[in-house]
């Protein structure tokens, strides 16, 4: 047994002999911890290779919005000014949407003499030949009836294929023959496809029956409007682009 007392050092070496490794003191205590990572805006350290937080009180970004979608908080079928220019095509000008419309009444209105005039002469001949004027009255035979109502069914059939033909370039595509040969047509607002039957029937009566009143008020509409609508094309949800 030793007599050296515990927790007395060793003895030094002897002359020319290395000095035998020491162990590590200890002290019973646990090693420091780490230091801390700098907090952020949001009480945690970014992941490594994480973008910067925004600055307090920035919008939050979402980076590009990937092929065939919106960027958030972009509506929907919204272009510069709120118009689809830009992203469906270029807004037709007055000038050109006026030289469509007149075109069209001539065209179709053409289309419509070819059925509609035959109807006339038919009740024009059912007439003649079966009243005469006495004076200031006329008496028929009642043999005029028959060629009447075949003139007017003439007609209103002639009506009523012009307009199927008109609304179904409007619906289908949205060329009428004069917006074809000026270089415009009519589009859906939201998708810039084709307005559709609905969209097209709608927009050609709400022009006809309350647009074409007052002056045309409802067609001048676009010359003080901000997207270049008319009124008929705020009611149908349209545009017309140049095509």
């Amino acid at each position: 047994m030793s007599d050296v007392p515990p927790g007395t050092p060793p003895p030094p070496p002897p002359p020319g002999q290395p000095e035998p490794p020491r162990a590590p003191a200890t002290t019973g205590a646990p090693p420091p911890p780490p230091p801390p990572a700098a907090p952020t805006q949001h009480g945690a350290p970014p992941p490594y290779g994480a973008p910067p937080p925004p600055p307090p009180g920035a919008a939050p970004t979402f980076g590009d919005a990937p092929p065939g979608y919106q960027q958030f908080g972009a509506p929907a079928g919204s272009g510069p000014g709120g118009t689809p220019a830009g992203q469906f095509g270029e807004i037709a000008s007055f000038g050109v949407r006026l030289g469509g419309w007149l075109l069209d009444g001539l065209l179709y209105g053409l289309l419509a003499a070819l059925l509609v005039v035959p109807g006339i002469i038919f009740i024009a001949r059912a007439i003649d030949e079966n009243c005469v004027t006495l004076g200031d009255e006329i008496l028929c035979t009642g043999d005029q009836v028959g060629g009447v109502l075949g003139g007017v069914a003439l007609i209103g059939i002639g009506a009523l294929v012009v307009f199927f033909v008109y609304l179904r370039a409007l619906a289908t595509s949205g060329r009428t023959w004069g917006r074809r040969i000026v270089g415009v047509r009519v589009i859906n607002e939201r998708t810039g496809e084709a307005p559709g039957w609905g969209k097209a029937l709608g927009r050609t009566l709400f022009a006809g029956f309350i647009s074409a009143q007052i002056i045309y008020i409802g067609y001048l509409w676009m010359l003080w409007d901000d997207k270049k609508q008319t009124l008929h094309d705020k009611v149908a949800g349209t545009h017309v682009i140049r095509a």
